[in-house]
C-alpha cells in the first residue's frame, strides 16, 4: 500500500454489521481515490469481522480486532496507530456518504491554513436539513445548542464544536496532540474535548455544506438508556467542564452544575435508570480533577 497517501477513514465498529454493506459501498464509490480505511472492530460478536473479510477484502482497507470493546475514543486511539495518511478522517459506521464526501471534505481543511478540524454537513434520518444548519456549538455542559452560523459562498462556515460523525484532522496535529482522544472518555463528549484542545492552540474549526453525511443513528451503542451511558455522558461532559475553564469561573457556576445534576437525577430516575449511575459520574469527576491538581 502506498504510506504517501493523503487521508486515512477510520471506521470504529461494535456490533453494527447491519450498517457496514451501505457505509462501505458509499466510501467505494468516493470521487477522491488516494485514501485508506482503517476498520476497527470493538470485539463485536454478531459477524463484523467476518462480514468485512468476505465482502470488502480489498487492499486500501484495513481490519483491526480490538481485544475487548474499548469504546468510540479508545478505538479510533487504536486506528490512528495504522493510519499512514497526511489527514486523519472519523466516520461513524452507521452512515452512509455523498461521493464527493471526502473530496469536499479536503478541500474544506485545505481552504484555511489556520484550520485544525473540517466538519461534515450531517443529515439524520427524517430531519430536515436546516436543522443541521443550525449546530455548531455548545453550553457551558457540553449539550448541543442549536445556533445560526454563516456560510460563505462555497459552503464553508466556522464552528466551535465539530462532531465525531464526520470530521477531518491534520495527523501532524494529532501527533503534537499525543492522542485523538483520552481512552478513558470510552463514549460521548471526547468529540468536545477534542475541539476544546484545539481551539486552545489558536486554530480554526471549520463546517463544510458541500460534504455531505447520512446518518441512520444506532450504530454506536444499541441501548440507549444503558445506565453505564448515561454515567459516560455526564462524566465526560463535567470532565471536560472542569479541565477546560479556570476555577475562578467554575465556582461561579457552581450553583448551575448542582441544578443540572438534581435535574438529571429526575430524569434517570423517571426514565428508569438506575440514579446511582449519576451520583458514581459526578463523584468519579471530581475525584480525578483534584489528583490532576496535584
Amino acid at each position: 500500500m502506498n504510506k504517501n497517501i493523503k487521508a486515512s477513514v477510520i471506521i470504529v465498529n461494535y456490533n453494527g454489521v447491519r450498517f457496514l454493506k451501505d457505509c462501505f459501498e458509499s466510501l467505494i464509490s468516493q470521487t477522491f481515490r488516494d485514501f485508506e480505511i482503517v476498520f476497527v472492530d470493538n470485539a463485536s460478536t454478531d459477524g463484523s469481522v467476518e462480514f468485512m473479510k468476505e465482502n470488502f477484502a480489498l487492499p486500501f482497507i484495513k481490519i483491526i480486532k480490538a481485544k475487548r470493546n474499548l469504546g468510540f475514543a479508545g478505538g479510533n486511539n487504536l486506528g490512528l496507530s495504522e493510519c499512514s495518511g497526511e489527514f486523519i478522517v472519523l466516520l461513524n459506521n452507521d452512515t452512509t456518504v455523498d461521493k464527493l464526501w471526502l473530496e469536499k471534505l479536503i478541500d474544506c481543511i485545505e481552504s484555511d491554513r489556520k484550520t485544525g478540524i473540517a466538519q461534515s454537513l450531517v443529515y439524520t434520518d427524517g430531519i430536515p436539513l436546516k436543522y443541521y444548519e443550525m449546530n455548531g456549538t455548545i453550553n457551558l455542559l457540553g449539550h448541543n445548542i442549536m445556533r445560526v452560523f454563516e456560510i460563505g459562498e462555497n459552503g464553508i462556515g466556522e464552528i466551535f464544536q465539530a462532531t465525531g460523525c464526520s470530521l477531518i484532522i491534520r495527523k501532524i496535529l494529532v501527533n503534537s496532540l499525543g492522542e485523538l482522544f483520552p481512552s478513558e472518555y470510552f463514549a460521548y463528549s471526547e468529540d468536545t474535548f477534542l475541539c476544546f484542545s484545539v481551539k486552545f492552540r489558536g486554530l480554526k474549526i471549520l463546517h463544510t455544506s458541500e460534504s455531505i453525511v447520512y446518518h441512520k443513528g444506532g450504530g454506536a451503542t444499541e441501548d440507549k438508556k444503558a445506565s453505564h451511558l448515561y454515567f459516560y455522558q455526564e462524566r465526560n461532559r463535567l470532565l471536560n467542564f472542569l479541565l477546560f475553564f479556570p476555577e475562578s469561573f467554575i465556582v461561579k457556576y457552581i450553583p448551575y452544575l448542582i441544578f443540572n445534576f438534581f435535574m438529571k437525577l429526575v430524569l434517570l430516575i423517571y426514565e428508569k435508570i438506575f440514579c446511582g449511575t449519576a451520583c458514581k459520574s459526578v463523584c468519579m469527576v471530581f475525584f480525578k480533577y483534584r489528583m490532576d491538581k496535584k
